[in-house]
């Protein structure tokens, strides 16, 4: 069976003067890493040894000059030399990710905002950027999964997202179901419409539930459980679960689960067993 162990979390650490989460996410397949330092590479490199598998989230490294949070992309920004960065900080990311012999690469591709920028500006930058990505992709043996989220006024539409993906073979969906609840609610529509048709394009998934975005405020990620139901307004993980496992049944499930809702350890893994049960059951 392909997807066999959960991972651990590991805290952040402090850097630049503010505090970045440096994780070993845990997954189905093994972990997701997340936000190294240049300095850590050997460290991690042994650590993840001992995974069956794992998955890159970029940045790995991250560039101790990059001009924002590690979680930001300037891929679509209207500043040059921010989106030079980003380019910059992939193109390493995919080759250690491709030495290290990772699965694939979750890149955030639509970042905050274009501000400044025309709608046919933005596009040309977005068809730019996937260009180059599929490209590195191909070159390195190495899948993108482009994670959706609706931050950019710009780029926010699950279409957008479709529009890239659709012409680039390198490139497919992370399908974040919290981001994807978050932005629903930005944009006023329904979130299982934009699922359905993320659905056929995704390849990977990230797992933490809200009911919105105060919840977002308050808690940040919050695990997925059973006990934290659609009658009650969370996320129907289920439902999620099984419209995208009927287009891949192989498709990589990560857990982004934060503690500031509930951080028992022994919840938490009550979450995980529940959706390893699902993807299970969808297995031939």
């Amino acid at each position: 069976m392909r997807n066999r162990q959960d991972g651990g979390l590991s805290r952040a650490s402090e850097r630049d003067g503010g505090s970045n989460e440096r994780a070993l996410n845990p997954a189905l397949h093994g972990c997701e890493t997340f936000d190294f330092a240049p300095a850590d590479l050997p460290a991690l490199r042994e650590r993840l040894r001992a995974w069956p598998a794992f998955s890159v989230h970029a940045p790995l490294p991250t560039p101790p000059d990059y001009p924002g949070s590690p979680a930001i992309s300037f891929l679509l920004d209207p500043d040059p030399l921010k989106r030079r960065a980003s380019l910059d900080m992939l193109h390493q990311t995919i080759r250690v990710a491709a030495e290290w012999g990772a699965w694939y690469v979750v890149v955030h591709f639509g970042g905050v905002h274009s501000d400044g920028l025309s709608a046919q500006d933005v596009r040309g930058l977005a068809d730019g950027a996937a260009a180059r990505l599929d490209s590195w992709a191909e070159m390195h043996g190495m899948p993108l999964h482009l994670e959706y989220a609706a931050y950019n006024p710009s780029f926010a539409a699950p279409e957008d997202l479709l529009d890239v993906v659709r012409r680039y073979p390198y490139l497919h969906v992370c399908l974040d179901v919290g981001h994807l609840r978050v932005g629903a609610e930005m944009l006023s529509v329904d979130e299982w419409k934009a699922a359905r048709l993320l659905a056929p394009y995704t390849r990977s998934m990230h797992l933490w539930t809200a009911r919105g975005r105060e919840d977002v405020r308050r808690y940040y990620h919050v695990p997925v459980h059973p006990s934290l139901t659609p009658a009650d307004g969370w996320i129907d993980v289920p439902r999620m679960l099984e419209l995208v496992l009927a287009h891949d049944p192989d498709c990589a499930i990560v857990f982004e689960p934060h503690d500031l809702y509930n951080p028992d350890p022994n919840w938490q893994a009550e979450g995980i067993a529940w959706v390893r049960d699902i993807v299970v059951s969808y297995r031939p």
